[in-house]
């Protein structure tokens, strides 16, 4: 039972604040005329229409995003979801970006085929330039429903090109087609997935490919010279296999710096994953911390501009609050920081970042518990709470925060107004070292965590905080080693707050909201 809420929702009686000098954090100044909103009545967020900086289209949502950097533009090719059309399922349609910030629509890149072809319903694949042609291809996955009756695998890789990467043409089936039947030691109809890139030191395309084997999930290896030509592609022993899990989905490999990396997400447990190797050969090494974000982010796959690499993917929609989360939402993409040890961070990207200028007014709405305020910092101990106005708009929040005991529990607390039966709770939670997002029932005292991500603490207890709220869509960044992303489908037009649920004193300091 968590009293932090209890003491926050309690408004009969409510120790608000003074109005003036006092309800505003400093630096405030500028936006002295500006109106605010001290009203708490929950309500319901318009979630109709596109986002823009984690995008999504006007109608239907992001799919497995399938990035790809060329000459100055992020392009991000996805599995268009209209969340109806079956047979006919996840066109291809692209946007693209010079920064991530904002993404402009580049059309329908692969429409789904023919009742009768293989690639009716279409899958996550991979983009690369011919080093040969100077072409632009497109691998991805055709699936046929009525694969017994036709006498057809279930999935194939096929093949699309373009010149300018505005106007895409399909190779066909009968000019490029892949797939496992007659391999030994695979399921055949489990082939999609593919991910090509080149390889220097051998000189070769190399292909990985989702599949499965005795041995467990597996990633199938292929290799070739002559990149548009199907019958060159020679499978070779697989990449990796984990015989601890079913299916390695969206897998993505790459070389930054000496080590090899390989991504790819688990359908199990609904994250992304990574390890890492001198060698494609191995041995794949598995940090101590494998996992890049919650279950808030998925099918996660990467692209470079040559010095900053980045992984895209999305966040999941829910029916409503506290619903499982369905397949697709919105495209988020995270900065990739690579560490001397081979393990990896991630951070805001720096045109997001930049993005948000516009500082507004963080006035109090009120208090509760032992919260203490003393120049532009918040001194909360025990359980305590400060709120502040709706989130109207999309905005980065910032806050330093800096704990104090080895048990603290503290955070941010999203969709707090008066009703009291949901409030989405992000909490750091210093003994067991995680970032945990629930959503509080009042009424009952429950709160089931959601997800989680672990939680690095460094020995000043010091935590840099930064949080992108689009509509329903909450990405925090903590020290620039954390991403934390979120569906909360009550926070937007809603108030927040932040408080401790244990603390000996949590300071909360430099606390900001841009537009």
């Amino acid at each position: 039972m968590k009293k932090y809420i209890y003491a926050f929702f309690i408004f009969v009686s409510f120790n608000l604040w003074a109005c003036g000098s006092n309800d505003s954090t400093p630096g405030d100044d500028d936006n002295k005329n500006e109106e605010v909103d001290k009203t708490t009545d929950c309500k319901s967020a318009n979630e109709k229409g596109a986002y823009s900086t984690w995008y999504k289209p006007a109608s239907g949502w992001v799919g497995d995003p399938i990035p790809f950097y060329d000459n100055g533009t992020f392009y991000v090719f996805y599995l268009q979801d209209w969340r109806s059309g079956f047979p006919f399922l996840h066109p291809w349609h692209m946007v693209y970006s010079t920064d991530l910030s904002s993404f402009t629509f580049g059309g329908e890149v692969i429409p789904c085929g023919k009742e009768n072809e293989q690639d009716v319903a279409l899958g996550t694949g991979g983009v690369i330039k011919d080093r040969e042609t100077g072409e632009y291809c497109a691998f991805y996955t055709g699936h046929q429903w009525n694969w017994q009756a036709m006498g057809v695998p279930t999935q194939a890789v096929l093949l699309t090109t373009s010149k300018d990467m505005k106007t895409w043409t399909k190779k066909g089936e009968k000019n490029f087609y892949l797939s496992l039947r007659g391999q030994s030691g695979y399921v055949e109809n489990d082939f999609r997935d593919p991910h090509v890139f080149y390889d220097e030191e051998d000189g070769l395309y190399k292909m990985v490919v989702t599949t499965h084997t005795n041995a467990g999930a597996t990633l199938a290896l292929l290799t070739t010279k002559t990149l548009q030509d199907a019958s060159s592609w020679k499978l070779q022993e697989p990449l990796f296999t984990d015989p601890s899990i079913w299916v390695m989905e969206c897998a993505d490999v790459f070389k930054e710096g000496e080590y090899w990396y390989l991504t790819y997400s688990n359908v199990a447990d609904r994250k992304v994953h990574y390890r890492y190797a001198k060698s494609l050969k191995g041995p794949w090494i598995k940090p101590g911390n494998d996992i890049f974000d919650g279950i808030g982010f998925y099918a996660g796959k990467t692209m470079s501009n040559g010095t900053e690499r980045y992984l895209a993917g999305w966040c999941p929609t829910r029916i409503g609050d506290g619903d499982p989360d369905q397949w697709g939402g919105s495209l988020v993409c995270h900065r990739m920081l690579f560490n001397s040890d081979g393990t990896i961070s991630l951070k805001l990207p720096d045109g997001i970042d930049g993005k948000f200028t516009n500082l507004k007014k963080t006035v109090l709405i009120d208090k509760s518990g032992k919260a203490v305020r003393k120049d532009d910092t918040y001194l909360l101990t025990d359980a305590a709470s400060v709120s502040f106005p709706r989130l109207t708009k999309t905005c980065k929040i910032e806050a330093t925060i800096t704990a104090t005991g080895e048990d603290d529990v503290f955070g941010f607390a999203f969709g707090a107004c008066d009703d009291k039966t949901e409030v989405y709770s992000i909490r750091f939670d210093m003994k067991t070292k995680k970032i945990i997002m629930s959503k509080d029932d009042l009424t009952r005292g429950t709160n089931p965590t959601q997800t989680d991500v672990a939680l690095p603490i460094p020995a000043n207890k010091q935590f840099n905080v930064k949080i992108v709220v689009e509509k329903s869509v909450c990405v925090m960044y903590v020290n620039e080693q954390v991403a934390f992303s979120n569906r909360i489908d009550k926070m937007p037009e809603n108030p927040w707050a932040i408080f401790t649920d244990k603390g000996t004193e949590v300071s909360f300091s430099n606390i900001k909201v841009y537009e």
